[in-house]
């Protein structure tokens, strides 16, 4: 077995474990919580964070293993399939991932060749980054795997109920994410600022 194999190997190994490892039998019964803590846990946002963990890791033993690519990585390549050439600033824009973490993700796909960099036209201070051939090849092996993965968890459901599930609720969490942060906005210039955002109000309230 080769260096790489075995590390593979190992690698699966330890998350099999992890993935093993459950509670104690008596944290496993059913039990009875206070009405608030029941509603906390049976939040939408609780599950479906939980269910991407899950997801996740199912991606660990997959793709990283398989093909070598981190969730990360996997989300940044499609994203510049479907929108190359594109600029970094686009890329954390669309995907939402930490600056950092694609600028981490990034330098590995330019060492595997995956992606490449050109100057962007018209910003002298960007540039563009876009597929390799090796790029595409590569979604292109992942992507029926992939599919045959999605094809087992949706088993038994609809898909364009699905997706009409998945496209209201990503609609309404984008509308409450501009919501807060302009509440938020709002709040800063009024601990900054109390008597102009109270005027500003006032004034627009004017017939």
């Amino acid at each position: 077995m080769s260096p790489d194999s075995l590390r593979i190997f190992q690698n699966r190994r330890a998350l099999q474990n992890r993935l093993r490892r459950t509670e104690p039998a008596e944290a496993m019964r059913r039990r009875e919580y206070a009405p608030h803590i029941d509603a906390l846990i049976r939040l939408v946002s609780v599950r479906i964070v939980r269910l991407a963990e899950l997801i996740s890791r199912m991606a660990i033993l997959t793709f990283e293993d398989r093909f070598g690519v981190k969730n990360t990585d996997l989300r940044i390549l499609v994203m510049l399939a479907a929108h190359q050439p594109i600029s970094v600033n686009a890329v954390r824009r669309r995907t939402h991932i930490d600056k950092a973490w694609i600028s981490r993700s990034l330098r590995g796909l330019l060492r595997r060749k995956l992606v490449t960099k050109t100057a962007h036209p018209t910003d002298g201070r960007a540039s563009l980054v876009s597929l390799t051939k090796a790029g595409e090849a590569l979604l292109l092996e992942i992507a029926p795997v992939a599919l045959m993965h999605q094809r087992q968890l949706l088993q038994g459901l609809r898909s364009r109920e699905v997706e009409q599930l998945l496209g209201l609720l990503s609609e309404r969490a984008e509308e409450m994410l501009r919501l807060a942060i302009q509440s938020n906005a709002e709040e800063r210039l009024l601990e900054k600022h109390p008597r102009s955002l109270h005027v500003g109000k006032s004034q627009g309230a004017r017939p």
